[in-house]
């Protein structure tokens, strides 16, 4: 994710009971600068998938056709 997404991701998966672990990035100079996050859950597998659909969503991607 670029930083501007970091954030909203966050809140996405907290708001789905999905725990944040690790948030990083991989080069010094990138550019964009991108974020790498790491996350945990477990319970309802359809409550997790909407809750990750939701964090997706705070993103830019644009899905592919």
């Amino acid at each position: 994710m670029t930083a501007n997404e970091v954030n909203r991701a966050i809140r996405a998966l907290r708001r789905g009971k999905i725990d944040v672990v690790s948030l990083h990035n991989h080069a010094l100079r990138d550019e964009p600068r991108l974020f790498y996050m790491h996350f945990w859950s477990v319970g309802d597998a359809v409550r997790l998938a909407r809750a990750l659909h939701r964090a997706a969503e705070a993103t830019d991607v644009a899905p592919v056709a």
